[in-house]
C-alpha cells in the first residue's frame, strides 16, 4: 500500500537508509532534507524498537471520540448548569450503540475537557449606573492613604451552619450534619482598620438609626484613635447607615466618612473578614455539638465574641493593604464586580 501522509513518506525513506546502514541523524538530515526533530524521533524510535511504527497506547482505549467530546463541550457551552445525567442521556440518544454511562462523562468532563463543578459566586446585581458610579469611585479614590480608614459592616450569625469540608473513607457512611429549622440568629456590627479591631457589637433585634448610633456611640467613638490620627469611618448605603438622624450624628460628632458606591461588596474588604470569621465560628460549634454540650443563645454570642478577638493582627492588616488592589481591579474591569 503507497504511503498516505507526508510524515510516512517521512518514516520510510528514515527506514531505507537505516536499513542501507546510515544511522547518523546529522547524514540523514543532509541528504532528505527532513526536519531535524522529525529525523530524530524515527531514529530513536528505530534504535529501540527497529521499526518505525506505531507502538500501542497503553491503558484502555478512550469511550469517547474528540468527536464525541466536542459533543459534550457544545452541550454546556448552551447551558453550563446541564446536568451529566441528561448529558449521557443525550449522547446515548445521538450515539445509539455507545451506552456510555454518566460515570464515564464526569471523568472526561473533569479529565478531558477540564471543567470544574461549583456552584456559582454570589455577586450584587449592578446596573449600567451602578458600573459607572464605581469606575468614578475608583478612579477618584486610586491614590488615597487606606492605612487610617475604619472598615465597618453588619452580618448575621446563626448557630446551625453546614459549610464545612470533612473527610471521609471510601465504603463509609457519608457524614451527616443536624440542623434545625429555625436556628438562634444573632446580628453583629464590626469594624477594623490595618492597625488592628476597632470593636464588635452583637445584638438580635432588628436595627434602624438609633441602635445604630448606639453602636456607634459605644464602640466607634470610644475607639477610632487606635487606627491612628486622621481616620476616616467607612459604611455602604444600607437606610439606617443614610438616615438623616444618623447624618446628623456624624456630623456632630465630627466623624469623616468616605463616600462609597452602591452595590460594592467586593470593595469592602470587612466583607472577607466576615468569611473568615463565620468559618471559625462553625468550627467552634461544631466542636461543641460533638461533645454533646447543649448551646444557648448566650453560649453562642460568647463563641462569636472569642473568635473575633482570637483573630490574627496580620489577617486586619492584610485586609486593610488590600484596598489598593482592589481599586485597580474595578478600574481594570471598567466598573464591572471583582472577584476578591
Amino acid at each position: 500500500m503507497a504511503p498516505t501522509s507526508e510524515l510516512e513518506i517521512q518514516r520510510l525513506t528514515v527506514k531505507e537508509l537505516w536499513d542501507n546502514n546510515i544511522r547518523k541523524p546529522s547524514e540523514i538530515i543532509k541528504i532528505t532534507g527532513f526536519p531535524k526533530s522529525t529525523v530524530y524521533d524515527i531514529v530513536n524510535r528505530l534504535k529501540k524498537t527497529g521499526s518505525v511504527k506505531h507502538l500501542p497506547i497503553p491503558g484502555r482505549p478512550l469511550i469517547l471520540s474528540p468527536t464525541k467530546r466536542r459533543y459534550l463541550g457544545r452541550l454546556l457551552k448552551n447551558d453550563n448548569a446541564t446536568t451529566s445525567a441528561l448529558m449521557t442521556t443525550k449522547l446515548n440518544n445521538l450515539y445509539p450503540n455507545l451506552n456510555v454511562s454518566t460515570r464515564t462523562v464526569q471523568r472526561t468532563l473533569k479529565n478531558k475537557l477540564n471543567y470544574i463543578v461549583c456552584k456559582p459566586r454570589p455577586v450584587p446585581f449592578l446596573k449600567a449606573s451602578h458600573v459607572e458610579a464605581r469606575l468614578q469611585w475608583a478612579l477618584n479614590h486610586n491614590h488615597d492613604d487606606w492605612s487610617h480608614t475604619i472598615f465597618s459592616d453588619e452580618s448575621t450569625f446563626q448557630t446551625f451552619r453546614n459549610t464545612q469540608i470533612v473527610r471521609y473513607k471510601a465504603g463509609n457512611l457519608r457524614p451527616s450534619h443536624p440542623m434545625i429549622k429555625h436556628p438562634y440568629k444573632v446580628h453583629v456590627w464590626g469594624a477594623f482598620s490595618h492597625q488592628g479591631p476597632i470593636g464588635v457589637a452583637l445584638f438580635t433585634g432588628k436595627i434602624n438609626s438609633a441602635k445604630y448610633r448606639e453602636i456607634l456611640q459605644f464602640q466607634l467613638l470610644p475607639n477610632a484613635y487606635h487606627a491612628g490620627y486622621g481616620w476616616k469611618f467607612q459604611q455602604d448605603n444600607a437606610p439606617t447607615h443614610t438616615a438623616k438622624l444618623t447624618q446628623q450624628f456624624f456630623v456632630i460628632n465630627d466623624v469623616p466618612v468616605i463616600d462609597w458606591p452602591a452595590n460594592s461588596p467586593d470593595l469592602n474588604p470587612i466583607e472577607n473578614l466576615w468569611a473568615i470569621l463565620k468559618g471559625n465560628v462553625e468550627k467552634m460549634v461544631n466542636n461543641w455539638i460533638m461533645k454533646k454540650k447543649s448551646l444557648s443563645g448566650d453560649d453562642f454570642q460568647g463563641i462569636i465574641q472569642q473568635e473575633w478577638d482570637n483573630i490574627d493582627q496580620n489577617v486586619f492588616f492584610n485586609l486593610a493593604d488590600s484596598m489598593s488592589d482592589r481599586i485597580n481591579m474595578v478600574i481594570e474591569k471598567n466598573g464591572y464586580t471583582i472577584n476578591y
